[in-house]
């Protein structure tokens, strides 16, 4: 094998390392996100103003969307917008109907299939599969 195959396997196989990573990293946003949202509505339903604004803040700073494509992006600030809204966050059949009608109604329309292989590249289950 010459040396300019070796490289180009050892920066496909760290190419990969870094997606998986990034994606670990996502899912977790995305169920800590999840939680904070549990909370909000606690906090909301006790009128715990102070503990509302904190929450508030904690979402803001998860919000953070660098590096992300444009239709991740879109599935990303949607997920947020829906977040206390959503009874089951991220269970992907539901959450990507609610997610493409919402960006639908806000005037950026992406197909459910499309949000559907987005929550999949972030590790999320998709109809029983991992993609």
């Amino acid at each position: 094998m010459s040396t300019d195959r070796i490289k180009e396997a050892g920066l496909e196989s760290m190419r990969s390392s870094l997606e998986q990573e990034e994606g670990s990293a996502l899912k977790d946003s995305l169920q800590l996100m999840a939680r904070v949202c549990d909370a909000l509505e606690l906090a909301k339903d006790l009128r715990e103003e102070s503990t509302e604004r904190e929450l508030n803040r904690v979402l803001e700073n998860l919000s953070i969307r660098q590096g992300l494509s444009v239709d991740e992006r879109h599935v990303w600030d949607a997920l947020f917008e829906l977040c206390p809204r959503l009874e089951e966050p991220f269970y992907p059949d539901r959450s990507a109907r609610e997610v493409s009608a919402h960006l639908r109604k806000r005037g950026t329309p992406l197909a459910r299939s499309v949000v559907r292989m987005v929550l999949a590249k972030w590790g999320l289950d998709v109809r029983g599969k991992r993609w």
